[in-house]
């Protein structure tokens, strides 16, 4: 496993008590993020922690974000492209965000989409899936190596969870099947955290 750069790695350390015991985060089933290659971590969203709880749990695996371009103001920006994070024009057309992400995926990084394409606001579980997701996954110049990881993250500050589920090939399942598989293993993840509250093995099952 290519071991993450020196800046992921001193961020880890600084801000550890910050995820651990400020944020209460913990992580199940990070065996199931590959070590290496292009890797698509698809996650629920519903807050703007969820791209630093996946970049600190998907530890040591470094990962790469697509951030609107508003988020890199004097103060903010140079902080996360430090860390990964991409500027796309929010005026721009959704498909200049796909194209970033595809480039990054091509030189084999692991990169952090929100399938749902927005934060969810409504009391449902899960948004529909956009098709950006399998567009670039389905890319023939990837299509054959990268693996998409669905990730579930819940609570609220002081008692995070993020879990990570088993990773899906493209190459081994039809592209009309995707996005249904893609959401029922995500919401599996879902489920399987709210059975842990009266089971904690129960995490750990659906986990790894």
């Amino acid at each position: 496993m290519k071991a993450p750069s020196a800046k992921w790695r001193i961020g880890r350390v600084v801000t550890y008590p910050v995820f651990r015991w400020f944020l209460g985060l913990r992580e199940f089933g990070k065996g199931n993020i590959p070590e290496e290659g292009p890797v698509i971590i698809a996650s629920n969203h519903r807050s703007a922690w969820d791209p630093p709880l996946l970049g600190f749990a998907a530890y040591p695996r470094e990962v790469h974000f697509i951030a609107k371009r508003e988020l890199f103001n004097p103060v903010l920006g140079p902080i996360i492209r430090l860390y990964n994070a991409h500027p796309i024009k929010r005026s721009a057309s959704a498909r200049g965000a796909l194209l970033t992400a595809l480039e990054l995926l091509k030189k084999g990084y692991a990169i952090v989409i929100f399938p749902e394409g927005t934060r969810n606001r409504t009391d449902k579980p899960l948004l529909p899936l956009r098709r950006g997701i399998q567009w670039i996954a389905y890319n023939p110049d990837i299509r054959d190596d990268v693996k998409v990881v669905p990730a579930w993250i819940d609570g609220k500050p002081g008692n995070f969870t993020v879990i990570f589920g088993k990773p899906i090939s493209p190459a081994d399942v039809s592209e009309d099947e995707f996005l249904n598989l893609l959401r029922d293993r995500l919401l599996s993840l879902r489920d399987s955290l709210l059975h842990s509250k009266e089971n904690k093995k129960e995490v750990k099952r659906y986990g790894t």
